[in-house]
């Protein structure tokens, strides 16, 4: 009796101690659904399987058999059964998502920490920054004025300057008119000289002519 007792002790003692040094699993939740050439299970299967949270281009469905034909993103089209498509992505990956999302997050926040932090120490250099600044601000704002009331006075300027260009070209241009007046005048007035001479020879040839004509013929002694 002793003897079975301190064999049942020692069985449960092991299988404590062997309980408490076994390492934990878990059933995994990925699956892979095969892709076949028809819809249904009678169908050849062309895929092994595709793993879960795959994306696919939904082609048709067939209500009857149960079964939507797909696309992977290799170009392979078949048919699976439609239980297995849902419009968001699997849970898994979906975790993946947010775990990167909040890694990033977290990392902007460290920023955001350390920038608070040196915005915080440096304050008095900030503030000696600050006055600094505001007066070569008022330093610029002086030479500004100074710069827009020399600005009116060379914008005066090319304005008489640009007047008194305008009237020089007006000048100009009544200067070409009268020396074309002139040159046509002279012209004019050659013409007019030579047309003077050439009736004055006209007239001294007629005279020439019809004068001799006019005159009475003298009767000779002989006659």
């Amino acid at each position: 009796m002793k003897k079975s007792f301190i064999f049942g002790l020692s069985t449960v003692l092991f299988c404590l101690t062997s309980a408490s040094f076994a390492d934990t699993r878990y059933i995994s939740d990925k699956i892979y659904v095969p892709l076949r050439v028809g819809d249904g299970s009678k169908y050849r299967i062309i895929h092994r399987g595709l793993p879960s949270g795959e994306k696919l281009d939904l082609i048709s469905t067939n209500e009857d058999s149960g079964y939507s034909k797909v696309r992977t993103d290799k170009g392979v089209e078949g048919w699976l059964p439609s239980h297995y498509l849902t419009n968001s992505p699997a849970a898994r990956s979906q975790l993946a998502t947010n775990k990167k999302q909040i890694d990033e997050l977290s990392s902007i926040n460290k920023d955001l920490q350390k920038k608070l932090e040196n915005t915080t120490q440096s304050s008095q250099e900030t503030n000696s920054i600050v006055e600094e600044l505001q007066l070569e601000n008022k330093s610029l704002t002086e030479e500004l004025e100074e710069i827009k009331r020399i600005s009116a006075n060379s914008i005066k300027l090319d304005d008489d300057n640009r007047r008194l260009l305008e009237s020089n070209q007006m000048l100009s241009s009544e200067v070409d008119v009268l020396k074309t007046d002139n040159a046509r005048l002279r012209e004019n007035k050659e013409n007019e000289f030579f047309l003077n001479g050439a009736f004055a020879v006209l007239i001294g040839v007629m005279i020439a002519l019809i004068v001799p004509r006019m005159m009475p013929k003298r009767r000779s002694d002989w006659g």
